[in-house]
């Protein structure tokens, strides 16, 4: 198949559908751009929900209640806790050798204060072990498709450029001769019979009326006369 540059009107107003994305994958592999297709969206396996539910106090990160009369003594008598500070040290200056305490406002930063109870739900030792295998695979399909996603929308940005080259040529065709045949038919219609059927006189008129270059007189005088024919039946 010859490149759009290299193609006469009229092959370029016979192309189908096909024949542009034959057209645009020429191009690509001239390119040496991937041809792909459009990344399908995994179907990821049913995980079950989290069995336990727990509770927490913001103060107390990464530990967890299961009882909520328990976890509300504890809340209370943390804040309670006339004593209660945080040991810190300096990284850059002396490393963690050299420990302090300090006294803060707020310590946590989730929920309203350091002592607020708060729930939530996690995964019993036996549910875990059950849906491991199926959330790990489940990880590797979503990773697997955000790269194939990443990797199309680059495709397609590399591609832009010849997209719309091929496409906008293909248009300007197929508008040129749409006027054309739309014109060929006016002329037809109505300048050639108000005219008594006197062609030079029909394509005087219809150059005043629409300004014809020298390409679409040619064209409407070799044409409409099929559009006759048509508007006759």
């Amino acid at each position: 198949m010859r490149k759009i540059a290299e193609m006469t009107e009229q092959e370029i107003l016979a192309l189908t559908e096909e024949d542009v994305q034959k057209l645009i994958k020429l191009r690509m592999m001239e390119e040496g751009i991937k041809i792909m297709d459009k990344p399908i969206i995994p179907e990821l396996f049913e995980i079950e929900p989290a069995d336990v539910q727990i509770f927490t106090i913001p103060i107390l990160d990464g530990y967890a209640f299961t009882d909520m009369e328990e976890v509300k003594k504890v809340a209370e008598a943390l804040q309670n806790a006339k004593s209660l500070r945080k040991t810190d040290y300096d990284w850059q200056k002396l490393g963690s050798d050299y420990k302090y305490l300090i006294k803060k406002e707020r310590y946590a930063y989730r929920g309203n204060s350091d002592f607020d109870v708060m729930s939530g739900w996690v995964y019993s030792k036996e549910l875990y072990a059950k849906i491991t295998d199926f959330a790990v695979q489940n990880k590797a399909m979503k990773e697997q498709a955000e790269k194939d996603k990443k990797e199309y929308e680059q495709q397609l940005q590399d591609t832009s450029d010849i997209v719309a080259e091929i496409r906008e040529r293909v248009s300007e065709v197929k508008d040129k001769y749409m006027r054309l045949n739309t014109l060929t038919r006016r002329f037809a219609v109505d300048y050639y019979p108000l005219s008594d059927n006197n062609e030079e006189m029909a394509i005087k008129f219809m150059v005043k009326a629409y300004s014809l270059n020298e390409e679409e007189k040619t064209y409407v005088l070799a044409n409409y006369k099929k559009e006759l024919t048509t508007s006759d039946e």
